[in-house]
């Protein structure tokens, strides 16, 4: 008994007959298939029998094909090509990366800065699944199951592992409709007298440079946040001054919806970091280079 089903004896053959065709003799086919002269006429004279027609004309110098031959080669080949193309199809899926990744961050950096590059990732990675958690507060990454986490600096101590993402120039802002209210400040001193957004809750004092000298400049308002959109909109409503990032300020400032307030005066750059456990999966690991690549690209 054979142990091969007739249809597998015809593709084997199929495949043995597009290859020598594209090869341009019987000789040269055997060699890129690795078999012997004899063995591929065998199958090409099998073929011809199971067809009832001839396929080809050779010699031992000449090789040509009959009109049949002609017609049936391209369904051959278009075998042989479908073939090929399904085996690297299948090498590719097993040389893509797969698997899940967890990160949280908060929600306004996030939608601003970490989403792009998220759905960059996506299409370029589009079998690893990825977990977004939004979250201003800093939850716990190993009781919450969480790789990768988007954070503000400073940053505490700790058995954590920190890569800073980016450094974002900051500056003090206030709405044109506060300053029609309460006169602009003329130094870094009057500052102490006007009225804030205070972010997060519990801050107390800004400090500033001017002029090389650091100075802590006391503050108070009657609004108080702890979400960075929250802050950008009572600025936007004219509830006070507030130092904000570049990314919120600067399209702000050019459309005249906000006035960069004493320009003169420094503020700390905001220092944004990715951390992670010492030991991240290879998805995690992934997305937190891909991260800070565009990062470092941008």
């Amino acid at each position: 008994m054979s142990d091969s089903s007739p249809i597998l004896d015809e593709l084997r053959a199929m495949a043995v007959f597009a290859t020598v065709v594209r090869c341009g003799s019987f000789a040269a086919g055997a060699r890129a298939l690795g078999l012997t002269r004899a063995v591929v006429s065998h199958h090409i004279r099998a073929l011809e029998a199971r067809l009832g027609v001839p396929l080809a004309q050779r010699s031992t110098r000449s090789f040509s094909l009959t009109p049949a031959g002609e017609a049936f080669r391209v369904h051959c080949e278009r075998l042989l090509d479908e073939a090929h193309d399904g085996i690297r199809g299948m090498e590719l899926l097993r040389a893509e990366p797969r698997g899940e990744v967890r990160i949280t961050c908060s929600h306004h950096f996030g939608s601003k800065r970490i989403m792009p590059g998220l759905l960059e990732f996506r299409r370029r990675y589009p079998a690893i699944r990825v977990h977004v958690a939004m979250n201003d507060a800093n939850v716990d990454l190993v009781q919450h199951g969480i790789e990768l986490a988007v954070r503000a600096g400073p940053l505490a101590d700790s058995a954590l592992v920190a890569r800073r993402l980016v450094r974002e120039p900051t500056m003090l802002c206030a709405s044109p409709a506060y300053l029609r209210r309460y006169r602009a400040p003329a130094s870094a001193a009057e500052l102490e007298q006007h009225r804030w957004v205070l972010y997060p809750p519990s801050q107390r004092a800004a400090t500033v440079r001017v002029d090389g000298k650091e100075l802590q400049i006391p503050v108070r308002g009657d609004v108080a946040t702890d979400s960075a959109a929250a802050r950008l909109a009572f600025v936007l409503a004219g509830e006070g001054i507030a130092r904000l990032p570049a990314y919120d300020a600067a399209a702000l400032i050019a459309a005249g919806e906000l006035v960069h307030v004493l320009p003169e005066v420094q503020t700390a750059a905001l220092e944004i970091f990715l951390v992670h456990s010492q030991r991240i999966g290879p998805s995690a690991r992934l997305l937190r280079d891909f991260l800070l690549a565009a990062a470092a690209d941008g």
